[in-house]
Parts: C-alpha cells; structure tokens; sequence
C-alpha cells in the first residue's frame, strides 16, 4: 500500500513540475500579444486563444498537485486544535461527504463532455477555431489526477485513525 501511495505522490508531483512550465507560455504568448497590440496595434489572431488554452491547462492539471501539498482551502483553525486522530477523523468525513463525491461526479460529467466534444469536433470561436476537444479531455485527466491524490490522503487519514500513527507524506 505504501508503493501505491508513494507513487500517486510521485505521479502528481511528476505532473505538477511539468505542467508548471505552462506558466513560461502563458506570460510569453500575453507579453507578445500585449507587445503587438501596444507597439503595432495589431493584436495576433491566436495568442489569446492558445493563451487561454494553456491557462486551463495549467490550472486542471495542478489540481492533484495541490492536494499533495496540502495547498487546497482548509478550515485550519478547528483543525490545529485537534489532536493527530481527530485531524485524521476529520478528514477522513470531509473527504467521504464533500470531496470524493465531488471527485466521482467530476470525473463523470468530464467523460461525457469530452465525450461531445470529440464527436463534435468542437474548436473555438476565434478566427483560428482551434480545437477544444483536447482541453475538455484534460478535464477528465485532472479528475483522475486529483481522485488518485484524494484516495491517497484519505488512505493515509484512515491509517492514521486506525493505527495513531503520525501522516506519512511524500512531497
């Protein structure tokens, strides 16, 4: 079980680190467009497309990320009081009634709107109708991502409600 969970860790850290150079793009491609709109005034026909392509991107796919570095909103001001157990008791309901469930319906609507997309061969409305289908399907990648994470930190939080021991976390 350890292996399991050392490599969801890995495969989101792995994930995060390359996806993270999105951001590079991103203020490029803006700082290129803003330079062609200020210097010559004329905007390019793409950066803001692909721009906004990356950008979605880049958020989606950190999610998993996020959640193995415990960067997503907790209410920590209850949580800090409690003890080891009860932090991972705590957990262990906020992910069986909020976050899991979300996770499921995410992944589940992601499929099917990927889904339409593809058959639909759906791009843009910009001049360049660049196609969306690959960004929809990196909503059902970031779902699973993210449901791997989530099952990993909810599998820690049950060791350590059941055995006391400290949260094992690999980052």
């Amino acid at each position: 079980m350890h292996t399991v969970l050392r490599a969801v860790d890995g495969l989101n850290e792995w994930t995060g680190r390359i996806i993270a150079v999105a951001t590079v793009f991103i203020v490029l491609f803006t700082i290129y467009d803003v330079g062609s709109r200020a210097l010559f005034s004329r905007p390019t026909d793409w950066a803001f497309e692909v721009t906004k392509q990356l950008y979605a991107l880049h958020f989606m796919m950190l999610g998993g990320y996020a959640l193995l570095h415990r960067s997503h909103v907790e209410v920590d001001v209850f949580k800090e009081r409690l003890s080891a157990r009860g932090q991972a008791l705590l957990d262990v309901l906020g992910y069986l009634v909020f976050f899991l469930p979300f996770v499921i319906v995410l992944l589940a609507y992601s499929i099917r709107f990927a889904s339409r997309s593809w058959a639909s061969g759906e791009t843009t409305y910009g001049i360049l109708a660049i196609p969306v289908y690959p960004i929809k399907t990196v909503i059902c990648i970031a779902a699973v991502l993210l449901a791997l994470q989530a099952l990993a930190t909810f599998a820690r939080a049950v060791t350590v409600l059941l055995r006391g021991e400290e949260r094992a976390h690999v980052a």
